[in-house]
């Protein structure tokens, strides 16, 4: 399977997702039970799963909500928010944090179609 641009950005190396994926600047929101709400910046997404960008680390496994917007052709945003599960935690070698790999887990039909539609645009 070919490298799509956003893994040959990350370094050129085989990647681990099969999904395609597209690229997504936009603010998201990571909430932990019992934690206080972590913001970050997303990197890009797919129908499975979000690459975010955060201030600290998180270990892999930890599960939590994810919530994020997605642009769509009328320029108008849409809020989404899914369950999701640390699939990797990784120092960025640009010092603006950590790149969080997340795979979504019991995503609803409502968002799963904003994905899906946004990945096809």
């Amino acid at each position: 399977m070919p490298l799509d641009d956003a893994s040959k950005r990350a370094g050129g190396g085989a990647d681990r997702r099969e999904a395609v994926r597209r690229s997504l600047r936009s603010p998201a929101l990571v909430l932990l039970p019992g934690q206080p709400g972590r913001i970050g910046k997303t990197v890009d997404v797919s129908e499975t799963g979000v690459c975010l960008m955060l201030p600290e680390g998180l270990p892999g496994g930890t599960q939590c909500m994810v919530g994020f917007e997605l642009p769509d052709k009328a320029g108008a945003r849409k809020r989404v928010q899914s369950k999701a599960r640390v699939v990797h935690s990784v120092l960025s070698n640009l010092g603006d944090g950590f790149k969080i790999g997340m795979q979504f887990l019991d995503t609803p039909g409502e968002t799963q179609r904003a994905l899906e539609n946004f990945i096809r645009e």
